[in-house]
């Protein structure tokens, strides 16, 4: 499977590239600075921005999913999510490639927790930027799956993810970026969640 990547140089990007490059598949990583990234057999590292549809929708040819687990680094990335979709999706429309992956946030599906409403507060912009960019993406005619996980976290076990639809599965506090990549791997694989948004926890 040919693969492209956006956000490879972030926590979970880094996950991701490793794991798709084990398992043979060819990854194209779309980066700002590429010697963030080591060159590896099976990798293609391109120069570009993630938010001008020009340059994505020259790279895109020849692929078969775009895998997206972009984060806003800075609070004054406002819109940045958003932006990106909406150049990506532009890019796809001249393409043709339709599947389209996407990572989101846990803390959009309702929950009775009585510390949600605070971490939504703190993450306001974050998440207002999440949702518009989910938006964008629900409103397509791609083959899309949106992934929101809770909590992301790196340096423990990988020890597998579970899937729930319409909210986050049961005891979802938080979940391994390793889980996190392996399960948008599988989904790129399969198939099993088009036009659906998932929630996800480590197993």
């Amino acid at each position: 499977m040919r693969i492209f990547i956006l956000g490879a140089t972030g926590r979970t990007g880094r996950h991701l590239t490793e794991q798709a490059l084990l398992r043979g598949h060819t990854v194209t990583a779309m980066v700002r600075r590429p010697n963030a990234l080591i060159p590896h057999a099976g990798l293609r590292i391109t120069e570009g921005d993630p938010v001008s549809d020009r340059t994505l929708e020259e790279a895109l040819p020849g692929h078969d999913v775009i895998i997206s687990c972009l984060g806003r680094k800075r609070q004054a990335d406002a819109g940045f999510l958003r932006n990106a979709a909406a150049a990506m999706l532009a890019a796809m429309a001249g393409s043709e490639v339709h599947r389209y992956l996407v990572v989101s946030q846990g803390l959009l599906f309702p929950n009775r927790n009585p510390i949600i409403p605070i971490l939504r507060i703190v993450l306001a912009k974050h998440l207002a930027d999440s949702a518009a960019m989910e938006h964008l993406v629900r409103a397509s005619e791609t083959d899309w799956t949106i992934a929101r996980p809770p909590m992301l976290v790196d340096g423990g076990a990988p020890c597998g993810y579970r899937v729930s639809i319409g909210g986050l599965p049961a005891g979802a506090w938080s979940m391994q970026r390793a889980d996190l990549a392996t399960f948008l791997l599988d989904e790129a694989d399969r198939g099993e969640h088009v036009r659906l948004i998932v929630g996800l926890a480590s197993g």
